[in-house]
């Protein structure tokens, strides 16, 4: 990469930055192009030069998220020796990430059908997918070591992340913060291990991972 090319990067980095900034202090509909560029010291037109939108500018932004949980999951999940450290791992990621983006993309989500350039939606779907296949290796590890259920590995990845990313948006609905992730991520991992039914040698209907 030139000189010129790493400065360019450089600056695209900062402006996404002071977005970020604003748009977890307040909203994304409430803040203006006006806001970041004042907040990122530059002119307007300078955020132009970048991004063709502010929704372009949100898109980067997940982006640059969803490439970094990817190659945690890659680095982190792949290095644990055992796949429930695997999957612990995993859903600690998961939850850092919801809770630090689950705001944008639910702003992203509402945006999504006025979006004048549809390749923008398209980028963040295409990242997704990524953090999709890892969760998905990481599961299908479990189950060819007869740790997690047999079952359909996308459906299985899409729930976990589900009930993850679920328990953050109720928290922050609820409460307007998280007040103790590791309390969270403790019941999380409860959840997703044991299922919320107590084993009393009844009814063995309901199928938990550590009855496979």
């Amino acid at each position: 990469m030139s000189r010129r090319d790493r400065e360019k990067e450089f600056k695209k980095k900062y402006i996404a930055e002071a977005a970020y900034r604003l748009f977890a202090s307040s909203s994304y509909e409430a803040v203006t192009v006006e806001d970041i560029a004042r907040e990122a010291e530059f002119g307007k037109g300078t955020l132009y030069q970048f991004f063709e939108s502010k929704d372009d500018l949100l898109a980067y932004i997940l982006e640059e998220g969803l490439d970094r949980i990817c190659s945690e999951i890659a680095s982190e999940c792949s290095a644990a020796v055992d796949p429930r450290e695997a999957l612990n791992r995993l859903i600690t990621l998961q939850y850092g990430f919801h809770k630090d983006f689950v705001h944008l993309f639910l702003a992203f989500k509402r945006n999504t059908d006025d979006l004048p350039n549809p390749d923008i939606a398209a980028r963040v779907r295409l990242m997704l997918d990524r953090k999709a296949a890892l969760s998905e290796q990481v599961l299908e590890r479990g189950i060819r070591e007869r740790v997690i259920i047999p079952a359909d590995v996308q459906k299985l990845a899409r729930a976990t992340d589900c009930i993850v990313k679920g328990f953050v948006i109720s928290g922050v609905e609820i409460d307007g913060a998280i007040d103790d992730p590791n309390k969270d991520l403790e019941l999380i991992r409860m959840v997703l291990s044991n299922g919320i039914l107590m084993n009393t040698g009844g009814d063995k209907s309901g199928g938990t991972a550590d009855r496979q």
